[in-house]
């Protein structure tokens, strides 16, 4: 049996008002809303009001809540590190385990973190420990005002904010000046909250307020510790998310990455709003949901461009960033009512529990990279055809559900990872779409998001039965197309950013008869990986060491080393691959990082590290140096280019490379050329343009097809030391 807020207001002893809090912060079990109602069940009891009230460690060990030992799992989840980098470091003896030699104690953890957290320790900041980064950031991105800037640049300067009581106490002071400013209200003096809060005069706004204040106590000394930042002024821009600029800003960077949020920059969500209208998506009257909608800038964006906040919806697991959503809608809609606030934007996880209606259109900038605990994946593996693989990735599973969430003939808008289009652990969600939807748009944005190195794009699908690309508008930077001829995407890979021409010329190289694959026929190793350069690698040659390569010192063809030397102890290397790989007869290198395929040949049991990746092919009746021409051919370069897109070249990538099979005397023509330009000191342009051109012909490019690939790798780089 279920009972009303109203029953469990009285029941509990507290105002109506609370109730509803307390359900969307879901600490009311077994709560739901149905058709915008919270039911409760009538055995629910009500929660200690502990919302953020934190016990002491001693305290917490004289009543048995805190485990003083830790295995691996609990330092991964402790330190935010996955459980391969755990091992790596216990066997470089950068954590040791303290107790029994098998476990860690709780004290040796803290110290632990404490260290990897302090700004001036090197020895743990490597490219492989991201997510232990810490400390605030500013968003300069995400908004234009300079004054607004400029403000939560001088807060992270005062460096007085020491924990969320703090933050919502300083975002409460500032989301009263905003209302002031938004109602034509004068003030005198900025430190706006407590007077605010005391007044008689009780209305709607109070309470958005106070729900954004929570159970904190909010008193005469935060008031005066927090005086500096009190008295600073935010500027209100209508429908600017300036207070979700605020919030975001003073959030830590650990906890915004374990929640995988990245927050859209102003003119992405400009461009994707742009998107849905050029491509003759009539977004009036029609209702809208981003089910992840942070502090509501895709919302706010909607409503400046006119459309009706009624018709606005939104949902988040982040309390605050819906108390804060509510708010810059108050502030745009003043005859908006905190029950419709309520109703349109609520708390919530989505995956699990989200509005019953559904919507024309569904939009946002869904989670990237989330953390799930254990029970979460076991939950989400039963709910979601994409819960595939070793692990989870949030935004395909965000996909799936917005899908579930549209109306008949309904829209869904996202920013994603530009990898959700190529990378196999994305294959699931990639079937998933091919099965069920047509694309409206594509846009490839390239590095949007401030201090991420994650090329992303926008994605516009629709479901429906026809299930086609035909009509799809693609945008590649300074390049738009229409798609205007069908395309089928037989392995799983969604190739946009190639024209109906460029796309035929792939089909072209696909489709070659008797073609070999590197895939199963050949042995990969990436490079070294030591741990510790510093320790293991030296400018100076010596008689312990002996020369190592990177990728910047591959050229097609060609070995230019830099002068790096290593002594090789694979014992004691982070990463290293069996050591006959890189002391084989022969072998081909390749740069791992580069915009264009980069092989050389190797016969010298050359080292390499990480950025210098070693494929060995093994296709019977095919010579490596037949294989390496082919793999450093321009056809090959643009099949890469155009069908992955990536300036990482994966294994998976090189795997699907169509190598025609040849007679031993077509392959020896063309070994014979790459010798000559392996061996020469002169000029060599000519005679790559020759060999190129030969290996264009085992193709069967026409000079249209050969036009078209020269005009797509122009200006970029071949890496051919002429």
């Amino acid at each position: 049996m279920y009972i009303s807020v109203n029953d469990a207001a009285s029941k509990f002893n507290i105002s109506k008002r609370r109730v509803q809090v307390l359900c969307e912060q879901g600490r009311i079990d077994g709560a739901n809303m149905v058709s915008g109602v919270w039911l409760i069940p009538d055995t629910a009891s009500k929660p200690i009001d502990g919302r953020r009230k934190h016990i002491s460690c001693n305290k917490a060990d004289q009543i048995g809540v805190v485990h003083d030992i830790f295995t691996v799992d609990d330092v991964c989840k402790e330190l935010s590190i996955s459980k391969a980098t755990a091992k790596n470091w216990i066997r470089l003896g950068k954590i040791v385990p303290d107790i029994d030699n098998q476990f860690f104690s709780r004290g040796y953890i803290e110290r632990f973190s404490a260290e990897l957290k302090n700004p001036k320790n090197k020895k743990l900041k490597s490219r492989r420990n991201k997510k232990s980064s810490t400390g605030k950031i500013l968003y300069k991105d995400y908004i234009h005002t300079e004054n607004n800037k400029r403000l939560v640049s001088e807060l992270l300067e005062l460096n007085i904010i020491e924990d969320e009581r703090d933050m919502v106490a300083v975002l409460a002071n500032f989301a009263v000046q905003l209302y002031y400013q938004s109602r034509n209200k004068q003030y005198s003096d900025n430190n706006l909250l407590m007077r605010f809060l005391t007044q008689k005069h009780f209305d709607d706004f109070h309470i958005l307020i106070e729900d954004l204040l929570g159970s904190y106590n909010i008193d005469s000394a935060l008031f005066e510790r927090l005086q500096p930042a009190l008295t600073k002024e935010i500027l209100f821009v209508s429908g600017e998310d300036s207070l979700g600029f605020v919030y975001i800003s003073l959030q830590d960077i650990a906890r915004r990455k374990s929640r995988g949020a990245y927050y859209t920059p102003e003119k992405v969500v400009n461009e994707l709003i742009e998107r849905l209208y050029k491509n003759d998506v009539n977004l009036n009257a029609r209702t809208i949901c981003d089910p992840c909608c942070g502090t509501g800038n895709f919302l706010l964006r909607l409503g400046m461009m006119g459309m009706d906040y009624s018709n606005l919806y939104g949902q988040d697991i982040d309390p605050i960033s819906i108390y804060i959503t509510r708010i810059n809608v108050a502030l745009m809609t003043p005859q908006m009512t905190v029950t419709d606030l309520y109703s349109r934007f609520i708390i919530g996880n989505t995956y699990l529990m989200t509005f019953t209606q559904k919507f024309d259109v569904v939009l946002g900038n869904p989670p990237w990279g989330s953390e799930f605990s254990e029970a979460d994946v076991i939950t989400y593996r039963k709910l979601f055809q994409t819960a595939t693989g070793k692990s989870l990735e949030s935004y395909d599973l965000f996909v799936e559900k917005a899908l579930t969430m549209l109306t008949y003939n309904g829209v869904m808008a996202f920013v994603l990872p530009e990898a959700i289009l190529s990378v196999t652990a994305h294959e699931a969600v990639r079937r998933l779409i091919l099965d069920t939807c047509s694309f409206k748009f594509v846009a490839y944005l390239g590095n949007v998001f401030s201090g991420v190195q994650c090329p992303s794009i926008i994605l516009g699908i629709m479901p429906d039965a026809a299930k086609t690309v035909l009509g799809c508008e693609v945008s590649t930077g300074n390049t738009t197309f229409v798609i205007s001829k069908h395309r089928t995407f037989s392995d799983g890979t969604l190739s946009f950013n190639v024209s109906d021409e460029e796309n035929r010329c792939l089909s072209t190289i696909s489709g070659i008869e008797n073609a070999a694959f590197l895939k199963e026929n050949a042995k990969f190793a990436l490079g070294i990986v030591t741990g510790n350069n510093k320790e293991y690698i030296s400018t100076e040659k010596q008689s312990d060491n002996e020369l190592v390569l990177k990728g910047s010192d591959i050229q097609r063809y060609k070995v230019c080393p830099s002068g790096n030397y290593i002594r090789f102890e694979p014992e004691s290397f982070q990463q290293v691959a069996p050591i006959e790989i890189y002391r084989a007869k022969e072998k081909l290198l390749y740069r791992f990082i580069s915009e264009v395929p980069v092989f050389t040949y190797d016969n010298k049991q050359t080292l390499s590290l990480n950025s210098c990746n070693i494929v060995i092919p093994e296709i019977d009746g095919l010579a490596i140096k037949y294989v390496l021409a082919i793999l450093n051919s321009s056809v090959v370069a643009f099949f890469i280019s155009k069908k992955f897109n990536s300036v990482k070249l994966l294994r998976s990538h090189i795997e699907q490379v169509p190598i025609p099979i040849v007679s031993a005397e077509e392959q020896d023509s063309i070994i014979k050329k790459v010798d000559r330009i392996m061996n020469s000191f002169e000029n060599i342009s000519g005679l790559y343009s020759e060999l190129d051109d030969m290996i264009m012909g085992l193709y069967h490019l026409t000079v249209q097809d050969r036009k078209i690939i020269t005009a797509a790798l122009a200006g970029k780089n071949l890496f051919i030391d002429f």
